[in-house]
């Protein structure tokens, strides 16, 4: 009986539980809270152990193609108990540059096309999950790192891309979770620092895919995106509304003109309708934005993402900007800049040129940079080092972010890093194979980005973002942060 009475008074010094008892005690008595056991819940935990992951569990699900990609569950070890913390998802895109992170799929042919990711997911169950255990989950910086280093490859083609952007989405909403806060205000300790987070945060100018083409559509128009951009000057539920009625405008626009199949939506939200050229589709919405009762390039402006590796000829050097059509390089920078003059509205292009048409890209840049935003999404793929690369040769002045094309949200905040500090503008992106996770509308305002970019304003995998930057905006507001 003694030796287990000095057992217990060894214990309580040792956690000096006695004094830190007497502490929130103390505390309690001076404060009176109305929930005393509740204060003593709250005020016991900083003295507990700071959470670790226990386990990461993936699976796989289907994202907004009907595809499969890759989900992943953080467990962490709380006040010495297991739960389940968070989960997040990987996107994956149809038009992709040569140099993004691997998407593993299975390869069986017999199942999802072999689409499957299987493997990805037991990469995360079997390698990521036990080398992370242990570990605390604040410093998401330290945890990408890690999984960047397990991995060993630039391309994430050991574990899978997909299955290590899930797991650091994951990972950054349960630290959020946990530590009781935004998920943007985790991502800006993150990307700035704990003592350098901005007092104010802005929301982002949505471009908005409202009539497709090229990969996401499948008729003969071969720009693969057309959006609307509305102006920064007005708060971002009003910037929503507004790209909302211009949205529902164009859709009865395009049924009384090409009938009601023209209503069809692409995969990321956008109508469909049978156009053939790039100035037929600017024309019909530039109709919608005035019929809406806007001004064309003063209330809502235009962009497009031309996805021009996928009309390209890389053996004849040639881009079919529309259906037999094809432009040398050079007469294609002149096209956009035709373009750009009889289409004002205009303020970006993104992936106007083939990835590997440097050349292109620098012309394009000099010829047009001053005037519009010239984005670069598939010939750097989110990479850093092909960012300084074309920071150093002038490729472009913006840059399209996307996380999975890296593979983590460490190597994206590096990547903005490289093009705030050069001036330049970032797009944060979506991909067209979605799901409803909102991890990039926290990221947009964490890391002070000024667009994002997340289909239409239709489909639940894309309105989960938006709704989420009207939530992001209430509680800016709210707490005087805006």
């Amino acid at each position: 009986m003694e030796s287990k009475i000095a057992e217990l008074k060894e214990y309580l010094e040792k956690n000096k539980i006695s004094q830190n008892f007497e502490d929130v005690l103390n505390e309690c008595l001076e404060k009176l809270p109305e929930d005393p056991f509740g204060f003593f819940a709250n005020a016991f935990g900083r003295y507990a152990h700071k959470p670790v992951i226990e386990k990461l569990v993936a699976r796989q699900i289907l994202d907004s193609r009907g595809n499969p990609t890759v989900e992943v569950d953080v467990y962490a070890k709380v006040n010495g108990q297991v739960k389940l913390i968070a989960r997040s998802s990987a996107p994956s895109g149809a038009s992709t540059g040569s140099n993004e992170a691997l998407e593993l799929r299975d390869g069986d042919k017999g199942v999802y096309g072999g689409k499957g990711v299987l493997t990805a997911c037991k990469n995360v169950n079997e390698i990521l999950s036990p080398q992370l255990k242990g570990k605390e989950l604040f410093d998401q910086n330290v945890l990408d790192e890690l999984m960047c280093k397990i991995d060993g490859t630039e391309l994430k083609t050991k574990i899978g891309g997909n299955a290590i952007t899930a797991t650091s989405f994951a990972l950054a909403e349960a630290a959020a979770i946990l530590n009781d806060e935004p998920l943007f205000l985790h991502v800006a300790k993150n990307f700035y620092g704990k003592d350098k987070i901005p007092k104010k945060f802005a929301l982002p100018v949505p471009m908005v895919n409202i009539l497709n083409g090229g990969k996401h559509a499948g008729g003969k128009l071969k720009i693969q995106e057309f959006m609307i951009v509305p102006s920064r000057n007005v708060p971002f539920k009003e910037r929503l509304r507004r790209v909302v009625a211009v949205y529902h405008t164009l859709g009865g626009l395009v049924v009384k003109k090409y009938g009601v199949s023209a209503k069809n939506l692409g995969d990321e939200g956008g109508f469909a309708p049978l156009i053939d050229t790039p100035d037929e589709a600017l024309n019909i919405i530039e109709e919608a934005i005035t019929t809406a009762g806007f001004k064309v390039g003063e209330d809502i402006g235009l962009a497009l993402d031309s996805a021009s590796s996928e009309f390209y000829d890389s053996e004849k050097k040639l881009y079919e900007i529309t259906e037999g059509k094809f432009l040398t390089s050079e007469e294609l920078v002149d096209y956009y800049v035709e373009l750009v003059k009889n289409h004002p509205g205009i303020m970006s292009i993104e992936d106007g040129l083939d990835e590997k048409d440097y050349a292109g890209w620098i012309n394009m840049t000099q010829k047009l940079g001053d005037k519009i935003m010239i984005v670069q999404d598939d010939i750097t793929t989110s990479n850093p080092r092909l960012i300084k690369q074309g920071i150093e040769e002038k490729w472009a002045n913006a840059l399209l972010l996307k996380i999975n094309q890296i593979g983590t949200m460490k190597e994206g905040y590096e990547a903005v890093r490289l093009i705030h500090g050069n001036n330049g503008s970032v797009v944060v992106s979506h991909r067209s194979g979605e799901t409803t996770n909102s991890v990039i509308s926290d990221l947009v305002v964490g890391i002070g980005a000024g667009y994002i970019k997340t289909g239409a304003p239709a489909r639940g995998e894309r309105t989960a973002k938006y709704n989420r930057l009207l939530q992001i905006e209430e509680y800016l507001e709210e707490h005087g942060m805006l």
